[in-house]
């Protein structure tokens, strides 16, 4: 067998004679051309089988795949003139050297875990489905593993609520006691941060209490205080700050997201918002142009504000103009929240109503009566979540005007039954959105969003007439999302922040 030419592949295919310089022969640089270069030391050879004797054939090799495979490493030109060079012409060759390996950087096993626990939080966290883009409470999520590694007090709330994420997924109590040490390394953290005055101002600071307070929300055993807390804390860093501060777009996701947790506790507290203050509201003025989750929530903002209002009209010294101004100012803010619906669904409604048996789960894993059927197949889930806050605002913020207008207004039997309606509508709409987020495709992220608004929903059928199965229904449902016996062997309570209140009440040190 002949021996194969080990030339470049340029003089190859010219079938002319190489000399075999590297990394560049002299006849292709005397030619002016780009030498590009030798068939690797081991090459494959490849074969095929004829069909009728089953034997192989050598197939011609193809040169095309190993072109360009020596890339020579940069160094300096010599002008040293070639032997080669008949011509006694000037050559310019380049020095072969040998490139130093790069040596890998150890990585330290605690942070590879790190890792692996982040990108599994995400995963079960945030929704696995197509659509146009997250919440911003939810797409906060997503600068995590963008975040510098160098802040402690944001790694200690990673590793706490990468943990305790694992073990309601896994049903893990073990780990979650486990979490639970670490939550208590991460509050030790989080206390040294604010305490300092540059660090308590960063976004880190914020981004760690943030997540603390939704680890109150997975492993929330303390009946609401940790979480209360946690917020209030949020509240003082976001004054700190000030609104100037919020101008990159993690500060202002973090923004909405401890806007939206304000909102939760002032819905429960009947407690205004310090977060709804013009200077406020300017924050988030140009998003709420584009975003209709912003939107609707700088409406919502106003709400607890006109609850806390209707509360001091129990006073006797309140004078009938107070009365009539809630009154005017509630109206005026449920026509804004009309308004807002009417542009949401400008283009139809972004649902479809199915049947309950097509949600994955609901009735083997969650509750398997059958209660409300059909229920919403939301198109996406930033349209479910919206719809959500939107139909829980309004129940609180048309019931309380229902009140108001049943204790100083001459209501006909019509209208009575045209607002008790309403109210029912709503909801009922509540609950006929929880199975959409009730599914594993949705991730928890929407399986703990929906608590709020089913405990609103419960104390609604609780205090209407003929409406005890649904309330149970709410109880129900609740009870599966907070995971039954994974904390605690005493069933969880419907009031988040029952024993809270009476902290809170008539103490002006809470915002």
């Amino acid at each position: 067998m002949p021996k194969r030419s080990a030339g470049c592949f340029e003089c190859r295919k010219r079938k002319v004679r190489c000399d075999e310089t590297k990394p560049e022969c002299n006849t292709c640089v005397r030619r002016g051309t780009k030498c590009p270069g030798y068939r690797p030391a081991q090459s494959f050879i490849l074969h095929q089988f004829d069909n009728e004797t089953e034997r192989p054939q050598l197939i011609r090799e193809d040169e095309e795949r190993y072109r360009y495979a020596y890339q020579p490493p940069q160094t300096a030109t010599s002008t040293l003139p070639s032997r080669n060079n008949s011509y006694g012409t000037l050559v310019v060759q380049q020095e072969q050297t040998m490139a130093e390996p790069q040596v890998p950087k150890q990585v330290s096993p605690i942070a590879v875990d790190r890792i692996q626990h982040l990108g599994t939080f995400i995963r079960l966290y945030l929704p696995r489905a197509d659509g146009p883009a997250l919440p911003p409470p939810s797409a906060l999520m997503l600068a995590l593993p963008t975040m510098p590694a160098n802040s402690s007090v944001l790694l200690a709330a990673i590793d706490a609520l990468s943990a305790a994420q694992l073990a309601v997924n896994d049903r893990d109590r073990a780990l979650v006691n486990r979490s639970r040490s670490m939550y208590g390394m991460a509050l030790t953290q989080m206390l040294k941060a604010i305490q300092d005055p540059v660090l308590a101002l960063k976004d880190e600071t914020l981004l760690s209490t943030y997540m603390l307070t939704l680890y109150e929300v997975f492993v929330g055993v303390t009946q609401g205080h940790g979480f209360f807390y946690h917020v209030q804390g949020l509240l003082h860093l976001v004054r700190q700050r000030g609104p100037e501060s919020f101008k990159s777009r993690l500060s202002l996701q973090l923004f909405h997201a401890i806007r939206y947790n304000t909102l939760s506790i002032g819905y429960h507290m009947r407690r205004a918002s310090s977060l709804d203050t013009p200077e406020w509201l300017a924050v988030t003025a140009r998003a709420a142009k584009t975003d209709p989750y912003v939107a609707l929530n700088d409406i919502c903002i106003c709400i607890p504000r006109l609850l806390e209002r209707t509360d001091k009209l129990a006073n006797p010294d309140c004078p009938p103009s107070e009365i009539d101004a809630v009154i005017s100012d509630s109206q005026a803010l449920a026509n804004r929240a009309f308004e807002w619906l009417s542009d949401f669904e400008k283009y139809g409604p972004r649902y479809d109503k199915v049947p309950i048996a097509s949600m994955e789960g609901f009735l083997d894993h969650v509750c398997a009566e059958i209660v409300f059927d059909p229920v919403f197949d939301f198109k996406y889930f930033g349209a479910g979540i919206c719809y959500m806050i939107y139909w829980m605002s309004m129940l609180i913020l048309q019931g309380n005007t229902f009140r108001l207008l049943r204790a100083h207004r001459a209501l006909e039997p019509k209208q009575l039954f045209t607002w008790g309606r309403q109210l029912a509508g709503f909801a009922d709409h509540i609950c006929m959105s929880i199975p959409f987020h009730s599914r594993p495709q949705t991730g928890y992220t929407a399986k703990f969003g929906s608590l709020t608004p089913l405990v609103v929903a419960r104390k609604f059928y609780e205090n209407a007439p003929g409406m005890a199965a649904k309330a149970k229904w709410c109880a129900d449902v609740y009870t599966v999302a907070r995971v039954p016996g994974l904390y605690q062997e005493a069933p969880v309570e419907l009031e988040p922040f029952k024993q809270v209140e009476s902290t809170v009440k008539g103490n002006k040190r809470f915002i």
